[in-house]
């Protein structure tokens, strides 16, 4: 999800991090299933496994801008509807139109041909708008909009002075811990605790550490190496732990698809963290304003459209996909895994730049300037 921005002022460590996202979302949302007759493939479970941080790196990408304009308690008011108007112009808006799109085009390229337009799939949009229960990866609007419902008690806590950095370091650590103790109760097969029941949730927790983390990287401005090292070595030791545990839960109860993997488990925290300061990091080592942060800048701008039309364009390659599993062997060592990864992801992300093109200059640039 972008935090609106010109250009011109863009952090493109930040716009980096954003694309790797969407790189990353794409993957997960054409994965290879992680068995072959019943057998676990390890190199599909590691790929697997590295995917589950696309949507917390947006999350924590979110956290790291969204409360920059708060440096007291009197900001919170006036940042308010700022915020909220920027969520309808910038985010809601869009997705309507988004939708409009998507239900216009399904019924177009409907398998069955329908008698009329008015039998299209109109309900997809009232889940949205009504219930918001978009029920596919629009799931994230809903989450983004809870974040802009909640903002002022989130900003009181999100504002850099000792009382409230304790204030937020403790009700995060209660959080996490939380996490950890239903982590714990899953692995041992016990009733569990379920954190997303509270309003301080996975999601929830993402957005702090993302504010964290634009309080933590600031300490480091020179010392790009030391940055690096600390991301890759928290990466790997989150991601190491997480592989393991999923074979385990696999070889003892047959779990495939156990929680390990996704983004409701406390080491995705570890291994999301560890990731975000990894990009970042190589990030600084490109200079401002050359034409490479030019191009991350400007693709960065269209990752929200990326995100929006990514599932159509990945639901017209379907026979795309299945041509790389076949040319890449099946899939079944890890350098055709990642061939097939990469080749797929970047083929439609090169596809769905271009309509998230066209859509930025068609829909979002005007709904922003009406809004303005």
């Amino acid at each position: 999800m972008p935090e609106i921005k010109s250009i011109t002022c863009k952090n493109h460590s930040i716009e980096l991090i954003r694309i790797v996202a969407c790189l990353l979302v794409i993957m997960a949302h054409s994965q290879i299933s992680i068995l072959n007759n019943n057998e676990l493939i390890s190199g599909r479970l590691a790929i697997s496994t590295i995917l589950a941080d696309d949507v917390p790196l947006f999350l924590l990408v979110t956290g790291f801008f969204f409360f920059g304009r708060i440096k007291s308690d009197a900001d919170i008011i006036p940042t308010f509807p700022h915020r909220a108007k920027s969520f309808f112009s910038r985010v809601y808006i869009p997705t309507i139109v988004y939708i409009l799109i998507n239900i216009i085009y399904r019924y177009y390229n409907s398998p069955t041909p329908l008698n009329s337009i008015l039998n299209a799939d109109w309900d997809y949009l009232g889940r949205f708008i009504f219930r918001l229960l978009p029920g596919d990866h629009l799931w994230y609007i809903c989450t983004y909009m809870s974040f802009i419902f909640f903002f002022p008690m989130l900003a009181f806590v999100c504002q850099d002075n000792p009382q409230k950095n304790k204030l937020r370091r403790t009700l995060l650590a209660i959080a996490i811990a939380g996490a950890v103790v239903s982590d714990i109760q899953y692995f041992f097969k016990m009733s569990m605790f379920e954190l997303d029941k509270f309003l301080w949730g996975y999601c929830t927790i993402f957005l702090i550490l993302g504010y964290e983390l634009s309080l933590f990287i600031r300490k480091f401005d020179g010392r790009q190496k030391k940055l690096l090292a600390m991301g890759i070595a928290i990466y790997l030791l989150g991601f190491l732990i997480k592989f393991g545990l999923q074979n385990y839960m696999f070889s003892h109860y047959g779990y495939v698809d156990n929680k390990f993997r996704w983004l409701q488990c406390s080491l995705c925290f570890v291994t999301a963290t560890g990731m975000f300061m990894t990009v970042y990091a190589l990030g600084t080592w490109i200079k401002q304003n050359s034409i490479t942060a030019r191009i991350i800048n400007y693709i960065g701008s269209c990752t929200f459209a990326i995100y929006l039309f990514h599932m159509l364009v990945l639901n017209s390659t379907w026979n795309f996909r299945g041509m790389l599993w076949r040319n890449f062997h099946y899939t079944m060592t890890i350098p055709n895994i990642t061939a097939y990864y990469i080749v797929n992801s970047l083929a439609v992300f090169g596809i769905t730049l271009a309509i998230s093109i066209i859509f930025k200059y068609v829909v979002e640039k005007p709904v922003a300037k009406l809004f303005k």
